[in-house]
């Protein structure tokens, strides 16, 4: 409804009823003359048991309805007229000369219980107004009946207490009596709560017609006083007419009331239950459809018969690497990706496809109606083909893949759940393989089985110290002396035999274990290098990956100097290494290490290559050493373009005053052609496999031996 055309109506109504009030003024003895007493004593019991009608709504309203939406005013609002239409009703039968279980008014009282009526409802609604809307306990409803209907009684005992004694109140016409004075009184109280209304209405609830509507009605008391105030008797015109204005601002004022308890908190709750739903119902990030909406959909579909022939498709997509972008670019960078693809995803779908969110970094694609296999994968290789185009993220373009889990009803499950659950697996198995996409298999369920039991065992580990570590030594290719040693983690589990790390690390990883993991890790290297120190051999820097949970940490820095301070390890032989990966906040990254780099601790990148280094900031990286990743030194001597990018990372480094080392080293050629390129170090099974502290003291240590010459082991 149009606010502003009913604030123009509320002013015509008001600016219709002085009208009226003028015109009866001007044509009083006319009107008098017209009607007669009769007519009078006809319509008169009809408004009085009118008002007396509205105001047992108003008080039924304020009590009984959405009482979790009790307020002080719906608490004074209920008992004030409750009493109103209670004293309205004995008015009205008194003036009819009925008698009420003996209790009967003479006229001069009944005119005196009207003045009171008039009087306490201005009072009451006067203190209604000036209070601020506040929220009240719904115990304080008892007390405020029985304030009500003792009130009533009370009134009414003390008008037939001094019955005899009242003054004369239709003597009102001579200036000064006391009539005119009690109801200029009434008058001025209604003025008050109609400019209490006016201003609350405009500062609290400008846009809300309930509250309106109420003004509506106090401004109607005030013209309907103006009608009493005129008139010199009962059957005075003026007094017929200033009760059929009482009641249609009575009604006013229940509208408004029952607009501002009932309407407006039922459609309140509403749009809350709706709100509720969306949340239940819808992922708060991409706007779409969540997993429980999917089950329903699945359900409904399921429950419904299909054709024979008909497929019923669910994919489950996750974002590769997205921990990465997530933790390296901020959780705004990464929720913004979660909509990007989710909104990518939407426009890709056709009639008869969804698209849900599944929380987190996954999304399910629901298709139907597909009976030739084949066209169901050239769907999803059209999907995969959607991520060809980068996302923009933070002004730069990142190129995002995917990996899709498939399962299909009726073949891979007959139940929704289990339909969700086998394409959930399917996707966990494609990223482990390393495919785009894969369809469920049930050999895929005992592998999440046991990588559930792999975690477990994680645990248990942690606690029992099932991990070791070993060393791979770092020989300078130029003079083949050894330079450093890194410190690799093992594990020695009670049943399975040695776990290497390529299978537990994913899952360490994933679960949060590589904290305490890494920490651990840093712990023995630190102690066993000091040992060595001790034990007389010369000191030389070894070296520990840092996990991107364990690079993220605030109090990383905090930690390392707490090992550092423990083992009694200079930080001068401690070295970090770090991925890529973890340099895609530049900022943070670079504050983080910076605060490393301060208390002396070297840095390398590992794996260098592999990731989305930007060279415009990685002159700018408080870093010691760049690392050649494995996969180039491999195929130096069989791929120019590897032997190009190992020759470019050294001259790179060179230029940076970095030093540089390639790792997976592994026969003389491959040696030469890094010797040749001035690559700093080495490190591979050419000099050395990882192996136990012992080993590596008896063949690195105790003896200095020019490496280059040596067989490699």
């Amino acid at each position: 409804m149009n606010i502003r055309l009913e604030v123009k109506k509320t002013i015509g109504i008001g600016m219709a009823a002085i009208v009226l009030f003028v015109m009866a003024q001007l044509f009083h003895v006319t009107l008098n003359k017209i009607y007669s007493y009769n007519v009078f004593f006809f319509v008169y019991p009809i408004l009085g048991f009118a008002c007396a009608a509205i105001c047992f709504s108003i008080f039924y309203q304020s009590w009984s309805v959405l009482l979790e939406q009790l307020t002080w005013q719906r608490l004074l609002i209920a008992p004030t007229f409750l009493v109103t239409g209670l004293l309205y009703l004995v008015h009205i039968v008194s003036f009819s000369f009925v008698s009420l279980t003996d209790f009967a008014l003479s006229p001069g009282i009944s005119l005196w219980l009207l003045f009171v009526i008039r009087a306490f409802t201005s009072v009451m609604l006067l203190f209604v107004c000036s209070l601020p809307f506040r929220k009240t306990k719904s115990e304080y409803k008892t007390v405020a009946l029985w304030a009500g209907i003792g009130c009533t009684l009370l009134i009414l005992g003390v008008i037939k207490a001094y019955d005899a004694g009242l003054p004369d109140l239709r003597i009102r016409y001579e200036l000064g009596s006391l009539g005119l004075t009690l109801n200029l009184v009434v008058m001025l109280l209604l003025v008050l709560t109609f400019i209490f209304g006016v201003r609350k209405y405009k500062k609290v609830r400008p846009a809300e017609l309930g509250m309106l509507l109420m003004v509506r009605g106090i401004g109607l008391c005030v013209v309907s006083q103006l009608f009493y105030l005129f008139s010199r008797q009962m059957s005075d015109i003026n007094h017929l007419i200033g009760l059929l204005t009482n009641v249609i601002a009575f009604y006013s004022l229940l509208n408004g009331l029952v607009r501002l308890m009932v309407l407006v908190p039922y459609r309140e709750k509403q749009a809350a239950e709706s709100e509720f739903n969306h949340i239940a119902y819808n992922d708060d990030i991409t706007g779409l459809p969540n997993r429980r909406r999917l089950s329903q959909r699945l359900d409904k579909i399921l429950r419904n018969s299909l054709k024979s022939d008909e497929t019923v498709a669910l994919l489950v997509l996750n974002i590769d690497r997205f921990k990465a972008i997530n933790d390296s670019l901020g959780h705004t960078a990464g929720n913004y990706l979660l909509y990007a693809v989710g909104e990518r995803l939407a426009r890709f779908c056709r009639e008869g496809e969804a698209v849900f969110s599944m929380g987190g970094d996954e999304f399910a694609f629901l298709l139907m109606g597909y009976e030739d296999s084949d066209a169901v994968r050239n769907r999803i290789d059209d999907m995969v083909k959607l991520f060809d185009q980068p996302f923009d993220i933070n002004g730069e373009s990142y190129h995002v893949m995917v990996s899709v889990g498939i399962a299909l009803y009726p073949w891979d499950a007959n139940q929704s759940e289990q339909l969700i659950q086998q394409a959930d697996t399917a996707v966990h198995s494609a990223k482990e393989q390393g495919v785009n996409f894969q369809r469920y298999a049930s050999v895929m369920q005992m592998r999440a089985h046991e990588r559930l039991q792999l975690e477990n065992d994680l645990r248990r580990a942690l606690e029992n110290e099932e991990f070791s570590l070993v060393y791979q030594p770092r020989v300078h290719l130029q003079s083949g002396e050894l330079t450093s040693l890194e410190a690799l983690v093992r594990w020695n589990h009670p049943h399975r035999g040695m776990v290497m790390p390529g299978d537990f690390i994913p899952v360490a990883e994933e679960s949060g274990l590589i904290v305490p993991l890494g920490e651990w890790v840093l712990r023995e290297a630190c102690l066993q290098n000091k040992q060595w120190q001790e034990q007389g051999y010369p000191p030389i820097p070894i070296s520990v990956n840092l996990s991107m949970r364990q690079f993220q940490q605030k109090k990383l820095v905090d930690v390392i100097r707490g090992i550092l301070a423990y083992t009694e390890l200079e930080p001068r032989y401690l070295e970090l290494e770090i991925t890529e990966s973890m340099t895609f906040d530049k900022d943070r990254a670079f504050e983080q290490l910076k605060k490393i780099k301060a208390i002396g601790v070297a840095i390398s990148i590992d794996d260098f290559g592999t990731g989305y280094s930007s060279l415009h900031y990685l002159k700018n990286l408080p870093i010691d050493r760049l690392k050649i990743d494995r996969s180039f030194v491999n195929e130096v001597l069989v791929d120019s373009k590897n032997a190009a990018i190992v020759s470019t990372i050294a001259s790179m480094a060179h230029h940076l005053k970095l030093k540089v080392t390639a790792e997976g080293v592994e026969n003389e050629e491959q040696l030469q052609f890094l010797q040749a390129q001035d690559c700093h170090e080495g490190q591979g099974y050419y000099f050395s496999r990882p192996i136990p502290a012992e080993v590596f003291e008896k063949l690195f240590l105790r003896n200095s031996v020019n490496w280059l010459i040596q067989d490699g082991m």
